[in-house]
């Protein structure tokens, strides 16, 4: 009898490091993972794995050993490297690295981006013990209004603003990035809002004291506190979102511009239409690069793709919108998402910007003070959202054919100049009185029931 021969094996070297220079804590594992991405729908098929601990700290130095029988010209190879402390994901790749491509073996050097919740916090000494939850109703002069801040150690944040006499679509949810001014430890929240969201920090972040747009305490005999909970309670936030997205085989991840956070995408909702089109927008021999793609979204927990691990914050996707090759988050912090490019406008799932009021009441404005005004009528949904120039503004609408009617607004409730604060009111106002709308060409004039336009919106180029 002739002995089989020997499985001939191989290995693969390299180092991986993280970006951020931060101490991993001392149970942190890491482990790099040798996989067959050849089948797009189907799941990786892992050919090796190193894994580290205690991990120590970057730059982390690996050997995976590999079957030579397991490599074959159709495989098309990568090299997957996570940090984890126990369930908890710390770092993660979100790039396709090509390996085993036949060419000379050149050593691997990955470089990890952090996951929402292991960034170093700023500032934690006046917040207290961080992730936390913040709640309070705070009265206004459009009623109650139930605010929630989510803080992450991270750096990121999260916000709703509940409109508590008001009918649903009555909320409106931000995320972003907060920090702590140096010396007088006011909490700034930076997200997708014209002007950034102002606390002040009591009792060691007991409670956050809300701020007016220029830092100072609001003059009224009202509450203005937000008391810390318990324990956190995040929300989970429903808008419209930026990202770099990625798909690896089984695996689909987004870097969310307005954090920076990596979350893993949930193959449910508008999924199937994200993925099809991020792989007709790939350049050839790119497989796994990040794109740039827009969308309406869900951050809930989902169960994670790794048996027993424990749920993981996910996006759901609940709407796609487009995918822009080519494109990067925008640089400044809580910079305006951008949209997808439009064929031709449709009433609505466009962003409408105003061009001119001439209600009566005033005289017409071709160039309203403050920030541009924008509306944007929901596709699935009667329910409207935007801009007035100030503050960001939310309801719902009805539409019968050409007849289009508002409810009543709801809107944030931040201080602006004089100037801008009285064109909202005359905005408002004026969508009020809205009856009828027409499109001409790239142009959304609204009337009253007489049929006299009131405002005139264009649609907007909508280029990342």
């Amino acid at each position: 009898m002739v002995d089989p021969a020997p499985a001939r094996a191989g290995s693969l070297s390299g180092t991986a490091s993280i970006r951020e220079r931060m101490a991993l804590p001392p149970d942190a594992v890491f482990e790099a993972v040798l996989i067959d991405a050849a089948i797009a729908d189907a799941p990786a098929r892992e050919l090796g794995r190193a894994r580290l601990q205690p991990a120590g700290q970057p730059p982390f130095r690996f050997s995976i050993p590999y079957r030579d029988s397991d490599v074959t010209p159709r495989g098309r190879y990568t090299v997957r490297a996570t940090v984890r402390q126990g369930d908890r994901l710390l770092f993660t790749t979100d790039t396709f690295t090509p390996v085993l491509t036949g060419g000379p073996s050149q050593p691997l050097n990955l470089v990890l981006v952090a996951v929402d919740g292991a960034r170093r916090p700023a500032r934690p000494s006046a917040l207290g013990r961080l992730p936390a939850s913040w709640r309070g109703d705070l009265p206004g002069a459009g009623g109650t209004t139930r605010w929630q801040v989510d803080l992450a150690a991270s750096g990121s944040f999260q916000l709703r603003q509940t409109f508590l006499n008001r009918p649903a679509p009555n909320q409106f949810d931000d995320i972003g990035r907060w920090r702590l001014e140096p010396g007088t430890d006011r909490l700034v929240l930076q997200g997708g809002r014209e002007a950034p969201v102002l606390f002040q920090p009591v009792a060691g972040g007991e409670q956050l004291r809300k701020l007016d747009l220029q830092g100072k305490p609001i003059q009224s005999r009202h509450n203005d506190l937000l008391q810390r909970l318990a324990a956190p309670e995040p929300i989970e936030p429903r808008l419209h979102l930026l990202g770099m997205f990625s798909y690896l085989a089984d695996a689909a991840r987004i870097r969310l511009c307005a954090t920076g956070a990596s979350l893993p995408v949930a193959m449910e909702g508008d999924y199937r239409r994200l993925e099809r089109a991020y792989l007709q927008a790939l350049p050839a021999g790119t497989a796994g690069r990040p794109l740039l793609v827009n969308l309406e979204g869900l951050i809930a927990a989902r169960p994670s793709a790794e048996p027993g691990r424990a749920p993981e914050r996910s996006l759901v996707v609940e709407r796609f919108v487009g995918v822009h090759p080519g494109k990067r988050c925008p640089q400044a912090p809580g910079a305006p998402t951008a949209r997808a490019p439009l064929a031709k406008p449709e009433l609505r799932g466009t962003l409408w910007r105003l061009q001119a009021l001439q209600d009566g009441s005033g005289p017409k404005l071709s160039e309203p003070p403050g920030r541009p005004a924008e509306l944007l009528l929901a596709t699935d949904s009667e329910r409207v959202s935007g801009s007035g120039g100030c503050n960001r503004l939310i309801g719902g609408f009805q539409l019968n054919g050409e007849q289009l009617r508002f409810s009543p607004l709801a809107s944030t409730q931040m201080a602006c100049a004089p100037s801008a604060m009285a064109f909202e009111r005359r905005y408002g106002e004026a969508l009020q009185r809205v009856r009828r709308w027409n499109i001409d060409k790239r142009n959304l004039l609204l009337q009253d029931a007489q049929g006299r336009t009131l405002l005139i919106f264009t649609a907007t180029p909508q280029n990342p």
